[in-house]
């Protein structure tokens, strides 16, 4: 195994910050309109990710051979998005993001963070996604995340996703 998925450290906040504004040029660059159009990164900004670092909920997928940050996500024990995520036993994916070089990153951060989440009890793993996206939703459809609903946040407007184990 490349990858080895961890809680993140102070030191690796700006590398994810780093990733992030690259996948921005990214959208920008593949005519996608996400973060790139909803206020992202004032909304989830450095500080976002050095407050989630230190309340131990950011985990960061890294190379095994050079400890470069190839993907990171937050994961939380609820989110506001799905009406019964207080009785849920999940992890709820937020802000997740990967390397535009690294191809599989998202595959395998996802795949350690289910396997994360089981070994603590949990039996789903739920996020939600753009819904005019359709590249990425059949890219979480295939990894067996079935579509739950939807939700908006501002600008924005998901779809709920999750995968029982």
């Amino acid at each position: 195994m490349e990858y080895e998925l961890v809680l993140a450290g102070p030191a690796d906040t700006g590398g994810i910050w780093a990733l992030i504004e690259v996948r921005v040029a990214w959208m920008d660059e593949q005519g996608i309109r996400q973060w790139n159009t909803t206020g992202y990164r004032e909304a989830y900004p450095p500080a976002y990710y050095e407050e989630q670092a230190a309340a131990g909920r950011l985990y960061v997928l890294k190379r095994r051979d050079s400890g470069a940050i190839a993907g990171a996500a937050v994961l939380l024990e609820e989110d506001p998005r799905w009406e019964d995520s207080r009785e849920a036993r999940a992890y709820y994916v937020h802000n997740f993001v990967t390397a535009v070089s690294e191809k599989g990153a998202g595959g395998e951060l996802l795949r350690q963070a289910e396997e994360m989440a089981k070994s603590r009890g949990k039996t789903a793993m739920r996020l939600d996604c753009a819904t005019d996206n359709a590249p990425l939703n059949a890219y979480y459809e295939n990894k067996g995340y079935r579509l739950r609903g939807q939700c908006t946040d501002g600008p924005y407007t998901g779809n709920k996703r999750e995968k029982q184990f």
